[in-house]
C-alpha cells in the first residue's frame, strides 16, 4: 500500500514567533488584564522618551555652554562623552 503524502497546516513550535504567541496569550485575557497591559506599556514608552529627551537636552546645553566658553574641539565627538 502506498504512503499518502499529507500536508499539515498547522505551525510548529519553531515555527511560531515569540511576538505571535505572546499575542495569542495577551488575545486570551479578559479585557481589564489587556487594558492594564496597554496603559503600562505605553506608561513605558511615556518614560523612555522622557529619559531620552532629557539626555538629549542635557548634551545640548552642555554643548552650547562649552562653545559660548570658547572651547573648540577638533573633534566633535568628544562633546558627547563622558
Amino acid at each position: 500500500m502506498a504512503r499518502q503524502n499529507t500536508i499539515s497546516f498547522s505551525p510548529t513550535a519553531a515555527e511560531i514567533s515569540p511576538v505571535d504567541a505572546l499575542w495569542v496569550l495577551i488575545q486570551g485575557q479578559t479585557k481589564a488584564v489587556r487594558k492594564a497591559l496597554t496603559k503600562r506599556l505605553i506608561e513605558d514608552e511615556q518614560i523612555a522618551k522622557a529619559k531620552q529627551e532629557t539626555m538629549v537636552k542635557e548634551t545640548l546645553t552642555r554643548a552650547f555652554d562649552e562653545l559660548h566658553a570658547g572651547k573648540v574641539y577638533d573633534d566633535a565627538r568628544s562633546l558627547f562623552d563622558d
